[in-house]
């Protein structure tokens, strides 16, 4: 047998044993089709069904993984108009799954669909109220027991990059000349962050809740124009309610401002629609989108520093973020007019 046959034979054997967590039909097909960043996924074809394993591969925290499947199980009837995954109960009665090499894993019924893309309106509009609906879903659920959040809110992002201090940046630049030629970049992204810590105390005054953390277009899917789901419920936790909103309006800024604005106009069109913000989180909301790519950033500048990613990834980001930042900073009067038409809570007629 060769390397790469028994290799794949080790694979085969790794998945079956934890879809044999699960009472499942007869007869069992596993197949590797798509997987994400934080996880190995593949899907399983039992009898009639399907489903998607998932292995985490970020952590091995039970408590995290409770979390989800919690929230998972309370939206199955929360109403929602898209379908979100639905954990699986194995053989002894748990969600959670234990892999043979001690990872955790989870069977979620499959939900038909491919991803949606930004470049059809429908898609936008609609990807906008699931945002917002989700939104309005969540805010049922308090912190409450076996539901306390694992994960700090954006705006703790000091306290979460603690690390990542003004000396350890400019350290990073030192490194080499490509690193160095974006010292400058680095610097002005630094004297952001500054003022992004000095609105931290009005931002914690702002509604909070529990909010997905990462509704973007690769975490959704559609059907011909509707959004039919939502994904990737990993990284839930209790934050300000209006970053669910700025989390997704930061993706997109590009170099064509008209199309960037209009596909904004749609999204929050479609979240106003199920969910109106408050006055101070529509001011807010743009120091949200920068406060989310400064969070972005400086995670990326702790993995180069812990030896996690190579240089190249921190490069990347560097250009992503400085651009988005400074995109939202030169249309700040435009994007709050568009934030407050869509957004304001329409006065009954």
């Amino acid at each position: 047998m060769t390397e790469a046959r028994a290799a794949a034979s080790g694979a085969d054997a790794y998945f079956a044993a934890v879809a044999g967590r699960y009472p499942l039909a007869e007869p069992l097909r596993i197949a590797k089709e798509e997987s994400g960043m934080n996880n190995t996924t593949r899907m399983v074809y039992a009898a009639n069904d399907r489903y998607v394993l998932r292995v985490y591969d970020n952590h091995r925290d039970r408590a995290i993984v409770r979390i989800e499947h919690g929230l998972l199980a309370a939206l199955q009837h929360a109403g929602l108009s898209f379908r979100v995954p639905s954990p699986v109960a194995g053989r002894d009665g748990s969600t959670i799954a234990e892999a043979p090499d001690g990872k955790l894993a989870a069977l979620f019924g499959y939900i038909a669909g491919s991803r949606p893309t930004p470049a059809n309106p429908a898609h936008v509009a609609g990807l906008g109220r699931a945002a917002g609906e989700l939104t309005r879903a969540f805010a049922a659920y308090g912190p409450q027991a076996g539901l306390e959040p694992a994960y700090k809110p954006y705006y703790d992002f000091e306290a979460t990059h603690a690390a990542a201090d003004e000396a350890m940046l400019m350290a990073l630049c030192r490194r080499s000349p490509a690193l160095a030629e974006r010292a400058e970049a680095v610097a002005s992204l630094h004297a952001l962050r500054t003022r992004s810590t000095a609105l931290i105390d009005r931002v914690k005054r702002l509604p909070h809740q529990w909010i997905h953390g990462d509704i973007v277009f690769s975490n959704a899917l559609a059907e011909g124009d509707a959004i039919v789901g939502l994904l990737d419920f990993e990284f839930c936790t209790v934050d300000v309610r209006a970053m669910e909103l700025a989390v997704v309006l930061a993706e997109f800024p590009c170099g064509d401002e008209e199309r960037a604005v209009r596909r904004m106009e749609l999204f929050c069109a479609g979240y106003g629609e199920k969910l109106p913000l408050e006055p101070e989180e529509i001011a807010l909301l743009p120091d949200l989108m920068q406060l989310r790519m400064i969070d972005v950033w400086l995670h990326f500048a702790v993995r180069l520093a812990e030896g996690l990613d190579p240089e190249q990834v921190w490069l990347r980001e560097i250009e992503r973020v400085s651009f988005a930042c400074g995109w939202v900073e030169r249309r700040r009067e435009r994007l709050l007019a568009l934030f407050r038409n869509a957004l304001t809570r329409k006065a009954a007629v």
